[in-house]
């Protein structure tokens, strides 16, 4: 049941690129107390990539709002680390908060309020108690995400605190009020960005596509959502199937199904080890595929090392719009974000995709809290981070749009092989290594899920303070 469950969070957070560690780490509140090399000198304002004044000093005075005083801020960050099924579920959210507190804070905090961070552990089943804890305690909630973060949207609305998201999962969340997200996850529209490539670069393939996904709700939807995106671009879907969400012993049935249907393409929605089996289970029966399209998650090198020299005949190119690793230099905001973990955490979670997620979130916290000045209120503060329509952590990922929540135009693609993952360089980039097009947005029509406004809860807008 356990080990179910623990996949169960990982296979449904697909979408939004799921990652964890398989070691527990203990999570405690983070300030910062040592100097900084990263982005400025100890005490001098913080620049990160193209961001200036991202943190600075000042002479801050009075507690203008809940969780603010004249020396401090508290901020409430979420993760399911704690959950024992898997130890360490999403951990990068609490190891990039630490990280990231204590260089903002070496840098003077916000306006020279130190960032408390209070790490919430929903450990997967207690969302809706950590979220009274943090609705007691904290300013805003920014930098992470819980599995079942359904369960705390009420109270969060009801409480008035603002989120400044590493990822939403269910649609009750992605679709609250008092809700930014650096990297907007809407519920009306999908990213088809790298549908769209794998059809110009395999057409022979597109008359023969197949679907699999883990056997829950959330992912059986988001299954659908790409086959019905493929079959509006005329592809045909030979094959829609589900395998149960922890996994199974043998793939070798399900390869078999795969090629008894004729399947040349294949869309997979789950985790990047079960998909590793299945190549090879299907590498096993000599059954290639021209491609795999899967999602930002399987960035892991566990899909590299589950799936080995089976890779080369059925290459998985994954939906990607964060600048990789594997370009970082000193100078990027990638290069950066990974000296500032080398500095503070060098044992952190950082190479993630929820891990540079979580920096871009802080990253819109500390601008959109910095433009209040001393005057930190919530108003002020989500008034300003709806502001901001464009948006990259500094270079850390494809351009958005926060303040309108809506999906990014633009997408990268990975390629897994045996050796690691290459970027894919015939995507038609136009803005640096990302394709930019509203053509790589496909609307989602039918039952998408319904927004929860503040209004569902009994609250009002006017009453944020």
């Amino acid at each position: 049941m356990k080990r179910t469950a623990a996949l169960i969070a990982c296979v449904a957070l697909s979408a939004a690129a799921c990652n964890r560690s398989d070691s527990p780490k203990t999570t405690t509140k983070a300030t910062g107390t040592t100097s900084s090399s990263v982005g400025g000198s100890k005490g001098g304002a913080a620049t990160f990539g193209d961001l200036t004044n991202v943190c600075q000093g000042g002479s801050p005075s009075g507690a203008p709002a809940a969780g603010v005083t004249a020396n401090s801020i508290r901020v409430a960050t979420f993760s399911d680390a704690g959950f024992v099924g898997r130890p360490g579920l999403n951990q990068e959210f609490f190891d990039a908060a630490e990280v990231f507190s204590k260089w903002c804070n070496d840098h003077g905090g916000i306006n020279g309020r130190t960032i408390v961070v209070d790490t919430r552990d929903a450990a997967l089943f207690n969302t809706q108690a950590r979220m009274v804890e943090a609705c007691a305690d904290d300013f805003a909630m920014v930098g992470g995400g819980a599995t079942f973060d359904a369960d705390g949207v009420d109270t969060r609305l009801k409480c008035l605190l603002p989120d400044i998201a590493g990822f939403v999962a269910s649609a009750k969340a992605r679709g609250a009020d008092l809700l930014v997200q650096p990297e907007p996850n809407a519920l009306t529209s999908l990213q088809v960005g790298n549908l769209r490539y794998l059809g110009k670069r395999f057409p022979a393939a597109t008359a023969h596509i197949g679907v699999l996904t883990g056997d829950i709700p959330l992912t059986k939807e988001v299954g659908d959502q790409n086959a019905a995106a493929a079959k509006a671009f005329g592809w045909k879907v030979v094959s829609e199937n589900v395998y149960p969400p922890a996994g199974v012993t043998d793939w070798t049935p399900y390869a078999q199904t795969i090629k008894q249907a004729g399947v040349k393409g294949l869309i997979y929605i789950g985790e990047p080890e079960n998909l590793g089996k299945l190549i090879v289970a299907l590498n096993d029966i000599g059954y290639p595929l021209d491609f795999i399209r899967t999602d930002a998650n399987h960035y892991d090198r566990k899909l590299v090392d589950t799936g080995s020299s089976a890779l080369t005949n059925a290459p998985v190119y994954i939906q990607l719009n964060i600048a990789p690793f594997e370009q970082a230099t000193k100078s990027s905001a990638t290069g950066q974000y990974l000296a500032a973990f080398q500095q503070y955490k060098p044992d952190g979670k950082s190479h993630t995709y929820l891990g540079v997620s979580a920096w871009s979130a802080w990253l819109l916290f500390a601008k959109a809290a910095s433009s209040c000045g001393n005057d930190l209120t919530r108003t002020c503060f989500y008034n300003a981070a709806k502001k901001i329509d464009r948006w990259t952590g500094g270079g850390l990922h494809s351009v958005t749009n926060p303040g309108a929540g809506i999906s990014s135009e633009c997408f990268a693609s990975l390629k897994a092989t045996p050796k690691g993952f290459t970027l894919m360089t015939d995507t038609a980039p136009n803005q640096g290594i990302y394709n930019c097009s509203p053509k790589n947005i496909f609307k989602l029509t039918g039952n998408v899920g319904a927004e929860t406004t503040l209004a569902d809860v009994g609250q009002n807008i006017k009453n944020l303070k």
